[in-house]
């Protein structure tokens, strides 16, 4: 079954609120799917691109999309700030900021796999954690509608189990991380000269 896996991660210019989805199905096939603008319909909301700065395969130029929403009653519009086919894409939405989706490939013993990551900047862990508490459910919530809509079992979550899991996320500090590995080969370089 698949599951989402969040945590806020703090990088030298601000935190992010990391959601992690595994998907059983090779990147191209998540990809379609994820740009569909009907497909949207069912997981998010269908949406519209100026597509005067989209090039043949679908990756933006130069110039930054827009990208509008349909939410019914009202609009969400953005604009899309870096997008590269079977990769990832890059928005900012209003009353949102940045948010992010990018795929990386599986490989596991049975077939092809996805990573799908998906991010909301912030400038700082105090923001981050308030979008993580104000949006986190409900992005985790369309991450699982959009798992079900490629046809994969997907664990349920109800709306207290995740407002408690986005109220207090764990916090990982990349620079940290990158230290600790860079500290480690330092260490194994020692030891392979004595």
């Amino acid at each position: 079954m698949t599951t989402t896996s969040p945590r806020l991660v703090n990088w030298e210019n601000g935190t992010d609120l990391v959601i992690e989805l595994p998907l059983a199905l090779d990147v191209s096939t998540v990809w379609s799917k994820l740009v569909d603008a009907e497909t949207a319909r069912t997981w998010f909301a269908s949406f519209t691109v100026d597509d005067d700065g989209i090039d043949a395969d679908g990756a933006s130029e130069e110039t930054n999309p827009a990208i509008t929403f349909d939410l019914g009653e009202t609009q969400l519009h953005g604009e899309i700030l870096s997008c590269e086919v079977e990769d990832h894409v890059l928005v900012e939405l209003e009353d949102f900021g940045v948010l992010g989706i990018q795929l990386l490939a599986l490989e596991l013993t049975d077939g092809d796999a996805t990573l799908l990551i998906f991010t909301q900047s912030a400038p700082d862990v105090e923001s981050a954690r308030l979008k993580a508490a104000d949006f986190g459910p409900m992005w985790d919530t369309h991450l699982r509608l959009f798992a079900r809509t490629l046809g994969l079992d997907v664990v349920e979550a109800g709306e207290e189990e995740l407002l408690a899991l986005y109220a207090d996320l764990e916090l990982e500090d990349s620079e940290a991380e990158n230290g600790a590995s860079d500290a480690s080969a330092s260490e194994d370089g020692g030891a392979n000269e004595e």
